[in-house]
């Protein structure tokens, strides 16, 4: 066999075991955004680490001031947003979209007990989703969280793929 035919076999021997190696670490990965069960002592029927925790008030705050001025937030602090592709009481955003954009559902118990803190004066309401999920809705559009906001104060979804935050 040729020296440069040994040298190259090697080559791919290394990349092949490079790939299974990092596949391998890979699988074992598991993302800090994931979507987990809820009880039923938990108000929020389809919980993600935006959404606020168990028995958290379910009101709208207004935050921000800085670079994008006034926006809501829920009671944990996370931003919310609406997309342009929602209708008045309809989402339009399932499957990948909602993994990347969270609704905010909350259950139906819930759902009678949000409230807005002053300066907020659109209409807060609920609607039910193709999965029967309650969404809440804001001037009768749908909230959502975005997956890439990791804390209290994360703007990162704003004027990404046709999402922005909600002004007040």
């Amino acid at each position: 066999m040729k020296k440069s035919s040994i040298i190259w076999l090697v080559v791919v021997v290394v990349i092949l075991v490079g790939g299974y190696l990092w596949w391998a670490s890979m699988s074992s990965y598991q993302s800090p955004v994931t979507t987990t069960q809820t009880t039923s002592t938990n108000p929020m029927q389809s919980p993600t680490p935006q959404q606020p925790a168990s028995g958290a008030a379910l009101t709208l705050n207004n935050s921000g001031g800085g670079t994008f001025g006034s926006y809501l937030s829920a009671a944990n602090g996370m931003t919310l947003y609406q997309s342009t592709k929602d209708a008045n009481n309809v989402s339009n955003c399932t499957g990948a979209c909602a993994t990347a954009w969270p609704p905010y559902t909350v259950s139906a118990a819930s759902a009678a007990s949000l409230t807005a803190n002053p300066g907020i004066d659109g209409k807060i309401a609920t609607i039910r989703r193709a999965d029967g999920s309650l969404q809440v809705t804001y001037r009768g559009l749908p909230l959502y969280f975005y997956a890439g906001d990791a804390k209290s104060g994360d703007t990162k979804g704003e004027a990404l793929n046709g999402f922005t935050e909600v002004a007040p």
